[in-house]
């Protein structure tokens, strides 16, 4: 889903912390009792693109065998 809202332009963010309100969030929604809450996706249009990530480099999480 994150995928295909970006390929189409508006841009989508996965908001899993949410879930630290899940029960709050569930009543917000309406949401059915026998669902349960995972994570939200929000969808819409960027007012940047240009945001740089304070990700680490995938090269500090790789193990190399010797």
């Amino acid at each position: 889903m994150l995928l295909a809202a970006e390929a189409l332009s508006p841009g989508a963010v996965w908001l899993g912390q949410i879930l630290k309100s899940r029960e709050k969030v569930g009543q917000i929604l309406e949401l059915p009792a026998n669902l349960l809450l995972m994570a939200v996706i929000a969808t819409g249009h960027p007012s940047r693109r240009d945001q740089q990530t304070q990700r680490k480099p995938l090269a500090e999480f790789i193990v190399k065998e010797l």
